[in-house]
């Protein structure tokens, strides 16, 4: 009774004396740290990823904590955008292609809801905007997710460094095999938090070129050594050209507000290279390793999406037939891009992963806009969500990230680092409007 007295005050948004509140702050970003870790597949190379449950646990307990708190502190509006907009749509995806599933092939509603569960881990953007709202520092949210974006890449590192990966490789696990990739020139790899990596890699190189601060260049400095070691390792030729790309084309396009109006007279050049780069891209995709299995795939799923163009197929499960039972032993809609989007959940849920892809990238685009002409300067993390955002375009076609567990949880982060920095340039503006008024008043009584 005693500690639930002492934790109803800091719950409710009311201060209580002595280091509760300090406390508190400091187990809240905790749990940030590892829903970050979890989320970004930090626990894959164990356990089958049961780290995943405790992330997703980790997610739900700070959305709820932050929406009880908020429902004190914010406006009703803003606390309905926040609190029941992400239960709509994440609630809603999860439990209509559930739904769906299970009319179609007689599936089990719950079994296929668990089997959704990776997008309960978009609570976590939700919960950042929401607690930061109420007062958890964003500074300590932002060294949260740098260290977990560290966490991540010495995980990995040891993972590749002392797992058998031909074993694994050639595991009758799937859990396990599922981890290992192989081609003939680049061998046996270990998949990597490949998201995170991107972010280390871009948030890195941003401190390294506009930061002053020493300690800060010598911990972007290990990053970036780090992100370059595993890349190295890994070789994604199609991910690091797009990461380029959209790097090269920062100055020119979107480093200034006028800038995203040459877009406009770009566009003629664009349609006409648009073919050439996308065979390009389906060429190097269908001889990549499996591309003939992917080739027979995409066939697959192009003929079994107009019998269920509107809402898909469903999410299926591990506790009854599954796409491979339904279509063929080597189907998976994840490897076929925006078409497996489209087969998973249908027209519909290829409009609300467009214009979730678009809201994301406009977000964050103002939002760097905004901190670019601040006083505080750029963010790291904002540039490098804009950048990674920028390269998933390019790549949505066959990547379509923004649907699995790691793409959810960036991007549910990235939009609300976005709103909070957008709120916080606005009340920036407005304090100094309001002691600019102040002046003239005093200046005209005198």
């Amino acid at each position: 009774m005693i500690a639930a007295a002492k934790l109803l005050p800091e719950l409710t948004g009311t201060k209580s004396p002595g280091k509760t509140s300090v406390d508190i702050q400091g187990l809240l970003l905790w749990l940030l740290w590892l829903g970050l870790f979890a989320g970004f597949q930090g626990g894959r190379y164990y356990m089958a990823n049961r780290l995943q449950e405790v992330g997703i646990a980790c997610a739900l307990l700070l959305f709820i904590v932050g929406a009880w708190r908020s429902l004190f502190r914010l406006p009703l509006a803003e606390w309905r955008r926040w609190v029941l907009g992400p239960v709509l749509l994440l609630g809603g995806i999860m439990l209509v292609s559930a739904v769906v599933f299970a009319l179609q092939y007689r599936g089990n509603v719950l079994y296929s809801l668990f089997s959704a569960r990776e997008f309960l881990l978009g609570f976590l953007g939700p919960a950042v905007y929401l607690l930061v709202r109420c007062g958890l520092p964003l500074a300590g949210v932002r060294r949260a997710v740098w260290l977990a974006l560290f966490a991540l890449m010495v995980n990995y590192l040891f993972f590749y460094a002392t797992m058998d990966l031909s074993a694994a490789f050639f595991s009758s696990d799937h859990t396990v095999s599922n981890l290992v990739t192989f081609d003939e020139w680049r061998g046996f790899r270990l998949k990597p938090p490949l998201f995170a990596i991107m972010l280390a890699l871009l948030g890195g190189l941003y401190v390294l070129t506009q930061s002053r601060r020493g300690l800060s260049r010598i911990g972007a400095l290990l990053l970036v050594l780090l992100a370059a070691y595993i890349w190295s390792i890994v070789q994604f030729r199609s991910t690091l050209a797009t990461l380029l790309v959209s790097v090269l084309l920062y100055p020119l396009l979107l480093a200034h507000p006028g800038q995203l109006r040459r877009l406009v007279l770009l566009a003629p050049l664009v349609l006409l290279a648009a073919p050439y780069i996308l065979l390009l891209a389906a060429e190097h995709f269908l001889n990549a390793d499996g591309g003939s299995i992917r080739l027979m795939a995409f066939a697959a799923a192009l003929e079994h999406i107009p019998s269920h163009l509107l809402l898909g197929a469903g999410e299926d499960s591990a506790y009854g037939d599954s796409y491979q039972d339904i279509v063929a032993p080597y189907f998976y809609p994840s490897d076929l891009g925006l078409v497996g989007v489209t087969y998973k959940y249908g027209l519909v849920g290829l409009g609300v992963y467009l214009v979730m892809h678009v809201k994301i990238w406009l977000a964050l685009y103002r939002a760097n806009m905004g901190a670019r002409v601040s006083r505080s300067g750029g963010d790291p993390l904002l540039w490098g969500c804009l950048i990674f955002m920028t390269a998933q375009s390019f790549n949505l076609l066959l990547n379509p990230g923004l649907a699995y567990a790691q793409g959810i949880t960036l991007g549910s982060f990235a939009i609300a680092l976005a709103a909070l920095s957008i709120r916080s340039r606005n009340a920036s503006h407005n304090e100094l409007h309001i002691a600019n008024s102040s002046l003239k008043v005093e200046m005209l009584m005198k």
